[in-house]
């Protein structure tokens, strides 16, 4: 084992360290893996005599294999839910070995053997999964360590010798690309939901493909709708910006592990180009599995007697189709109806008349069914919100009044999904 470089403390510098790193090692022919971390996710980068064969990363890689083989299942009717997941089951080993074996490359060759998947198949598939690896690897702007580890030989097939140099420039193509959606878009692990019941609303979409991109706006991000529509991420990303644009789409935060990636870097030229050109505009290959997530409605629970407030989460969260909103007015009623509802989030005005908000967020959370429930404090000015006694009773974040729809649906989703 060879370490070629420790961490280093010039963010800025990074990226092309890793990229000149990577170049030597080509250069050299060395035969190995280059392990990269960056806040807490190991990178793995593959070669073998002076070419790129692979690479993949410690966060669910898995999750990343299964869902690039449900794309391809669009067109291969062999790739079954149960053929998917059988890689996961048969090669899953402990991270320290991928340096040696990574396991999700075992599971395309065994695929491969197994004639689930033709040779040109698992190419695509290689190339695909390498490139959404390095699109994260080339926006990362803070590096732990970087090792490499030498090998002799491979005990597996490699399918694909990439060039470096035609790839990396098709990766940073992308990026550039990527970039001219910020800030409207950060990352395309963002999770995508409709903010209205009206489904055929969205810009430059016929009425057949709002009906197929409706079902999927409903906490997917960007790749997972890509693989369920056999369409290319950055297509998925230039057919609905109008509509995030707009807020017709509303966008929320990357779910966990997802959130440990880089986001994509922001444009600040100040002259970006805002509607994209969109080389395909039409979507098709909607695949129609069951999803739970597509079905998932929460219900929110709002205890609050002023008028105001009760209007304003009416108006933001009872015109989607994701949430049910109960209010309640009367705080010395609200235990036993939060019981009753069984709610997912519940909002507490800190002010409430007979028993304030602290005392009754302490009340819940002295029952077993509101241990983990998420509780939001919520007051007409944050000077009121003592953070100290809400933390000590149990309050998960608190909202202050009169809040934005964008505070509302940030602090709803960073809870909820």
């Amino acid at each position: 084992m060879t370490h070629l470089s420790s961490s280093t403390t010039d963010k800025e510098k990074q990226p092309p360290l890793v990229l000149e790193e990577l170049e030597w090692l080509l250069e050299e022919e060395c035969d190995g893996c280059l392990q990269v971390v960056s806040n807490s996710v190991i990178y793995f980068i593959y070669v073998a005599q002076g070419k790129l064969f692979y690479a993949t990363n410690s966060l669910a890689p898995f999750e990343r294999l299964e869902r690039h083989l449900r794309r391809l299942s669009n067109q291969n009717s062999q790739l079954t839910n149960e053929v998917i997941k059988q890689g996961r089951l048969k090669f899953r080993n402990d991270l320290e070995q991928y340096a040696q074996i990574p396991s999700d490359y075992q599971s395309v060759i065994w695929l491969l053997e197994a004639q689930y998947i033709s040779q040109q198949e698992a190419v695509t598939l290689i190339r695909r999964l390498t490139r959404e690896v390095f699109e994260s690897l080339l926006n990362l702007t803070d590096i732990a360590n970087k090792k490499f580890i030498q090998r002799e030989n491979y005990d597996l097939i490699i399918l694909l010798k990439l060039d470096p140099t035609v790839f990396l420039g098709q990766c940073q193509k992308r990026i550039q690309t990527w970039i001219l959606s910020t800030p409207e878009i950060s990352s395309a692990y963002q999770r995508l939901y409709l903010a209205t019941q009206v489904t055929n609303n969205l810009a430059n979409l016929n009425s057949e493909q709002n009906e197929t991109i409706c079902k999927l706006l409903k906490g997917l991000n960007f790749r997972q709708i890509s693989a369920l529509i056999d369409k290319d991420e950055l297509i998925v990303a230039k057919l609905l910006y109008p509509s995030i644009v707009d807020k017709t789409i509303i966008l929320g935060p990357p779910k966990s592990p997802f959130d440990q990636l880089p986001l994509i870097p922001v444009d600040n030229s100040g002259d970006k180009i805002k509607d994209w050109e969109i080389e395909e505009s039409k979507i098709y290959s909607y695949c129609e599995k069951p999803t739970d997530s597509l079905e998932k409605k929460w219900t929110i629970a709002c205890v609050d007697h002023q008028l105001d407030t009760q209007q304003q989460l009416t108006t933001f969260l009872e015109n989607t189709e994701l949430f049910s909103l109960i209010i309640i007015q009367k705080s010395l009623n609200a235990f036993v109806e939060l019981l009753e509802i069984n709610p997912q989030l519940i909002f507490l005005n800190i002010d409430l008349p007979d028993i304030n908000g602290y005392e009754l967020c302490s009340l819940l959370r002295s029952h077993q069914e509101f241990k983990t429930i998420p509780i939001i404090m919520l007051s007409n000015h944050q000077s009121l919100i003592n953070l100290t006694k809400s933390k000590l009773m149990g309050a998960t974040n608190y909202l202050v009044k009169p809040f934005t729809r964008s505070e509302l649906f940030n602090i709803v989703y960073r809870y909820l999904t």
